[in-house]
């Protein structure tokens, strides 16, 4: 699996952008290959029974030559999903941003928004090592289990990470159409309410004589938002009130 090589580089040699390269080329590609996905740039589609997956490896904006370090978001895509959200053609090519789940691989592998490193503390082919056993053990079985919507209500419902990153409005159609009709409903209504009666905004800011000046932003209802969730429950034979 590693064509990298198995030497260490003294930090003067070291090319971190290059090394990089090297860890997408060696490592990454092949493994989303082996795994039947396509490419474009630093983005993996693979079409499903009702969902493409989606990944993508997102670079840090603050990067420079002495760091580098990236993240793997992960996505899950339903055509019809998005058609009925946006009515729009379908991306050639999906975006992690596309998609209706998303996550990151370190949400997954270490409970929060991990990002891997590259400088002077980290040996390249360690961090190979971890990529791989990350991708291996934990993406893997997730992509070989969700291929459609049945099995992501599941994700959204026994992983509270991506339950927390899944827009509401998401969870309540997948709900429905999957037949979770008191999940669907329950949240619905919830959703309903909260879109109904928005929270202020409150942001305090502390000066430095140990004085603090409180705002309060007034929040507006969103309509469309609450126009879109009538119609889920117009379609779904549910009044809100």
């Amino acid at each position: 699996m590693f064509k990298s090589l198995f030497k260490k580089e003294t930090i003067a040699q070291r090319n971190l952008q290059l090394e990089f390269d090297e860890i997408l080329k060696n490592l990454v590609f092949p493994f989303f290959k082996e795994l039947g996905f396509k490419k474009n740039g630093n983005g993996f589609n693979k079409i499903t029974s009702e969902l493409t997956q989606v990944v993508n490896i997102q670079k840090s904006r603050w990067n420079h030559q002495d760091n580098v370090s990236f993240t793997f978001n992960i996505g899950f895509f339903n055509s019809q999903l998005y058609i009925e959200n946006w009515n729009k053609e379908i991306p050639k090519f999906v975006r992690e941003y596309d998609c209706q789940i998303g996550f990151r691989l370190g949400q997954i592998v270490k409970g929060y928004d991990f990002w891997y490193e590259l400088n002077e503390k980290t040996e390249k082919v360690n961090l190979e090592i971890d990529i791989y056993n990350h991708l291996n053990d934990y993406l893997k079985p997730i992509l070989e289990k969700n291929i459609d919507l049945n099995s992501l209500k599941e994700l959204i419902i026994n992983d509270a990470n991506v339950e927390s990153t899944t827009a509401e409005i998401y969870r309540i159609k997948i709900f429905f159409k999957t037949g979770e009709i008191k999940k669907g409903t329950e949240l619905l209504n919830k959703a309903y309410l909260s879109a109904l009666n928005p929270k202020d905004s409150i942001s305090t800011t502390a000066y430095p004589d140990g004085t603090e000046k409180i705002k309060i932003s007034k929040s507006k209802i969103n309509v469309e938002y609450v126009d879109r969730l009538n119609k889920i429950g117009k379609d779904n034979n549910i009044t809100l009130d």
